[in-house]
């Protein structure tokens, strides 16, 4: 892949060159267009690998979807994009079924949950070396539910400060994965197990100044309809996330979009 130097920023498309940016890199990256036709990938028998790849990589892409948006809510905070990392992660998981051929493999998460345990959204200041405190955690499968405690620390000892911040408070969210098979029709993914969508679930701390002292607390959450129970295709993902804020006009604590940091703690 061809990256663009000591030129201004250029994006879009040049006859046939690419220009494109990444999210966590200042450099332009180029590439060439081309390749087969959509048509002639749907129709030739001679590109039947191609529609097996093309298949397999849409359900590598809807199970880092999956894995998303159990942490939705505090993905923000990432300083890089996420997205074809769990990508490349879900065609590993895709690579562990042996049972089923190219272009027919489900992408089973349940089987290999732990693999997502202490995955960082973050490259520059990594969740542990911004909250150094010893955090305890756990998820009550039966009862849908995690918790986080938090033990009391003083921030100029248990908080480093990745920019000039005055309030912080810490975040956490619970969502379910859920394993992807290839539907009846043999053209798509879908969920292992149908099931009301449960979504994201968030709890926070009150803001708290950078310069204070923070008092141990518990920190709970509960999926919204524990009458859903879960299957064995499912995972329960916790995260934790720190933002960084300010006060504004009005005197109320606001996010900044830029800072803070978080990453998966247990899936189960």
């Amino acid at each position: 892949m061809a990256r663009v130097k000591q030129l201004d920023v250029i994006t879009g498309s040049l006859k046939n060159l690419s220009f494109y940016t990444r999210k966590g890199s200042d450099e332009v990256f180029v590439r060439t267009k081309g390749g087969a036709s959509k048509n002639s990938i749907k129709r030739r028998p001679e590109l039947e690998n191609i529609r097996k790849s093309n298949l397999e990589f849409g359900g590598c892409s809807g199970m880092s979807k999956e894995i998303r948006c159990t942490f939705a809510s505090i993905a923000h905070v990432a300083d890089y994009n996420l997205a074809p990392v769990l990508c490349s992660l879900a065609k590993n998981l895709q690579k562990g079924d042996t049972f089923n051929t190219v272009g027919e493999r489900s992408l089973c998460l349940s089987k290999y949950k732990a693999y997502l345990n202490g995955f960082d959204f973050n490259k520059g200041h990594r969740f542990d070396s911004v909250l150094r405190i010893p955090l305890q955690w756990d998820i009550d499968r039966t009862a849908q539910q995690a918790t986080v405690d938090i033990p009391d620390f003083a921030c100029s000892l248990g908080l480093y400060l990745t920019g000039n911040y005055s309030l912080f408070r810490i975040l956490i969210t619970l969502g379910v994965a859920t394993d992807l098979i290839l539907n009846k029709n043999k053209n798509g993914y879908e969920t292992a197990h149908p099931r009301l969508n449960l979504g994201n679930h968030q709890t926070a701390t009150p803001w708290y100044s950078t310069q204070a002292s923070v008092p141990g607390q518990q920190l709970l959450l509960n999926i919204s309809n524990p009458d859903i129970p879960l299957e064995d295709s499912d995972t329960l993902i916790l995260s934790i996330g720190i933002e960084f804020g300010t006060l504004d006009a009005f005197g109320n604590p606001t996010a900044l979009k830029h800072g803070g940091a978080g990453k998966i703690l247990l899936s189960r």
